[in-house]
C-alpha cells in the first residue's frame, strides 16, 4: 500500500491531476488548492478554492472513478496525501464513521445543486453566495462551522472564479455585508461568513 505523504507545493504546481491513477485523498494543511477543469476549447474553469482542513476528493472512496477536476496549488501550500485504501480500512473498522462521510457527501451535493441553479438562473448576488457556500462546505457539517466561517480568499480570486470584475464583486460583498451575512474586515484575504443559514436560504430561494 502506498505511504502517507506530506508534501509542499509552490503556487501553480499540480497536486493531483484529473487523469491521475492515484487513489488518494488530499488534506489541505496550509495554503489553498484550486479545483479546476479545462474544457475542449481550452478554457479553464475554476470550481472552488479549498483552504486548510478541506478533505478531497471523497469520490476516491468509491471504485476507481475518474476525477472531473484537477487540483493545483493556488498559493504555496502543504498537502497531506492519504491512500484511499488506508482510509477505507479505517472506515470499515469503525462503520459508524461511514455515516459521517455520507453526511458530508450529501451536504456537498446539496450545495452543489444550489450552486448549479444559482449559476444557471440566479442573480450575481446568488452566484456569489453559492460560491462562498461551496468554499465553506468542507468546514461546515451538522450546522456548526468549524472555523467560525472564516474564508481565506481575496476579492480578485472571487472575481476570477465568477468571471466578473473585482468592482462588481466589491459591490455585491458590500450588499451581503449590509444584510448581515458576511464581514470582510480583519485584513487581506479574510472574509467571514457571519450568518451561514441565511446565506444558504439566499442560495436556495
Amino acid at each position: 500500500m502506498p505511504a502517507i505523504r506530506l508534501q509542499r507545493y509552490r503556487r501553480g504546481a499540480q497536486v493531483l491531476g484529473h487523469e491521475s491513477a492515484r487513489r488518494e485523498l488530499l488534506v489541505v494543511v496550509s495554503g489553498s488548492l484550486e479545483v479546476a477543469a479545462v474544457n475542449e476549447a481550452g478554457r479553464r474553469y475554476v470550481n472552488s478554492l479549498l483552504g486548510p482542513r478541506h478533505v478531497v476528493p471523497l469520490v476516491r472512496l468509491l471504485d476507481d472513478i475518474p476525477l472531473s477536476y484537477g487540483y493545483d496549488a493556488h498559493e504555496d501550500s502543504v498537502v497531506l496525501h492519504i491512500p484511499a485504501d488506508a482510509v477505507i480500512e479505517v472506515l470499515d473498522a469503525e462503520p459508524g464513521l461511514w455515516r459521517e462521510v455520507a453526511r458530508l457527501a450529501l451536504y456537498r451535493q446539496r450545495l452543489s445543486v444550489g450552486s448549479l441553479r444559482a449559476q444557471m438562473v440566479g442573480s450575481i448576488q446568488r452566484r456569489l453566495a453559492a460560491t462562498l457556500l461551496n468554499m465553506e462546505m468542507g468546514y461546515h457539517l451538522s450546522g456548526q462551522p468549524a472555523r467560525e466561517g472564516l474564508l481565506q480568499i481575496s476579492q480578485a480570486d472571487l472575481a476570477a472564479m465568477l468571471g466578473l470584475s473585482r468592482q462588481t464583486i466589491n459591490k455585491e460583498l458590500a450588499r451581503l455585508r449590509a444584510l448581515g451575512l458576511v464581514d470582510y474586515g480583519g485584513g487581506y484575504k479574510r472574509l467571514r461568513i457571519v450568518d451561514l443559514p441565511a446565506l444558504e436560504r439566499l442560495v436556495e430561494s
